[in-house]
C-alpha cells in the first residue's frame, strides 16, 4: 500500500521501476565512471507524483487497511485471511469460523483488515447466537448445558469460566473425577506408576530402614 492506494502487481512493478532508476548505475566497462541511469522527459519525483495523481486503471480505490482488530478481547492479525485470523479468538476453530464466515455473508479471500465496520459486527453476531443462523448443534463447543440444557458455544473468558465451574461442580459433589482433580492426578485413565510425578502430586515415602 502506497499513500493509501492498494495496488496490483503490475503498478507495484512500474512504481518499483520510477522509484530505482534515479539510483541505478551503469557500468560501462573496465576503468570507466558509474552513471546514474536517467528516466527520458523529466525528474522521476515529477513522474512518480504524476502517477499517484493520476493512477490507471490497475489501481484499486483507496482503503484503509487495519493492521490488528480488536474482537472479544483478542487482537486478531490484520494481514491474514478471516478465517485464519478468526481462529486465534479461543473457543473458535477453522470448521466453526469458516461456517460463521459464509453465514455472516463475508468474503473469506479477504484480508482481516480490508473487513469494514459492518462486516465486523455481523461475524461478532453469527459467533454470539451461531443457531439463530442456522448452524448445527453438532458445531457447538457446549451441547446439552448442565443448568440449562441447551446447546451453546463458548469463547475467550466464557470459556474458562465454564470449565471452572465445572471442576468445582465434580469437587463438591466428590465424585471420582472431581476427588482427582483436586489430588492433582490423572483423571482419565492413564498409568500412574511411572509417570504423573509432575509437582502437584505426592510420591509415596520409603518406610525408615528399608534399602
Amino acid at each position: 500500500m502506497m499513500g493509501g492506494l492498494r495496488l496490483s502487481g503490475a503498478a507495484l512493478s512500474a512504481l518499483f521501476f520510477v522509484s530505482v532508476c534515479e539510483g541505478i548505475a551503469v557500468s560501462r566497462g573496465p576503468g570507466i565512471a558509474k552513471a546514474p541511469l536517467r528516466l527520458r522527459g523529466g525528474d522521476t519525483d515529477a513522474a512518480i507524483e504524476k502517477f499517484l495523481a493520476n493512477p490507471p486503471s490497475y489501481v484499486l480505490e483507496r482503503h484503509e487497511f487495519n493492521h490488528v482488530l480488536r474482537v472479544f478481547n483478542t487482537n486478531l492479525d490484520g494481514t491474514r485471511t478471516v478465517l485464519y485470523a478468526l481462529t486465534k479468538v479461543k473457543g473458535i476453530g477453522r470448521r466453526f469460523g469458516d461456517a460463521v464466515i459464509k453465514r455472516a455473508g463475508v468474503d473469506g479471500s479477504k484480508r482481516a483488515g480490508e473487513l469494514t465496520v459492518e462486516e465486523v459486527e455481523k461475524l461478532v453476531q453469527v459467533i454470539e447466537n451461531p443457531q439463530n443462523y442456522d448452524i448445527p448443534a453438532w458445531m457447538l463447543n457446549r451441547r446439552k448445558d448442565y443448568k440449562t440444557g441447551k446447546d451453546l458455544h463458548n469463547y475467550t473468558n466464557k470459556l474458562d469460566l465454564q470449565l471452572r465451574e465445572d471442576l468445582d461442580r465434580l469437587r463438591k459433589i466428590r465424585c471420582n473425577r472431581g476427588l482427582r482433580h483436586a489430588w492433582g492426578f490423572k483423571v482419565r485413565g492413564q498409568h500412574t506408576k511411572s509417570t504423573g510425578r509432575g509437582h502437584r502430586t505426592v510420591v509415596a515415602a520409603k518406610k525408615p530402614g528399608k534399602k
